[in-house]
């Protein structure tokens, strides 16, 4: 079998310690990152860091085409992952029931944040079929973890728009930031204008 590999990295407004922190609470926080990929999420023993054990169905997308016709079809992945390693720099997940290893990275990019970066490997598919979805896997595993770095971002700093509700509900410095600056932006035009 050959072995695949993908990679996605992300940038992170959050201090390694609290990124890392994040990144091992299996119970709270990973459900929020995981994304539509993921199905049956649980946690069967453990919780936070090494040791800690989670079974969930990983449905990675191949599209493929047929007489013109483009279909797409759900592949699941049935994983049950030990987290063998949580350094302070790095986290390795084994799935115990295939050869997936993903391995998260975490490095200090100094003023507060953090970079991250995932690297799955897997043993793919044999044969002229398995060599030519070879690629698809490949990029449908790299779009999963990218959209879970999404995720990560947003939790550590959410949209825009999310942080306007959250700040006029409770009263968030951000939305009054937010209201102070447009108001700075607007009283020189005003003053301009002849009147």
């Amino acid at each position: 079998m050959a072995q695949l590999t993908a990679t996605a990295v992300a940038m992170i407004k959050g201090t390694v310690e609290k990124v890392h922190t994040a990144l091992t609470d299996y119970e709270s926080v990973r459900p929020l990152l995981l994304t539509e990929n993921f199905d049956d999420y649980q946690v069967r023993s453990g919780g936070h860091g090494a040791g800690t054990e989670v079974g969930w169905t990983l449905l990675v997308s191949e599209k493929r085409r047929r007489r013109r016709v483009k279909l797409r079809r759900q592949v699941p992945w049935d994983c049950l992952v030990r987290v063998d390693e949580a350094t302070e720099d790095r986290i390795v997940e084994r799935d115990l029931r295939s050869a997936l290893v993903t391995t998260w990275t975490v490095r200090d990019a100094g003023e507060g944040r953090t970079v991250v970066r995932v690297l799955a490997s897997w043993d793919g598919p044999d044969g002229l079929a398995g060599l030519l979805s070879r690629p698809r896997q490949r990029l449908a595993i790299r779009k999963t973890y990218e959209d879970m770095l999404t995720n990560l971002h947003n939790y550590f700093d959410p949209p825009k728009a999310i942080r306007r509700k959250s700040g006029a509900a409770d009263g968030a410095e951000s939305g009054t930031a937010e209201a102070e600056a447009e108001a700075a932006e607007k009283k020189p035009a005003e003053e301009d204008s002849p009147g």
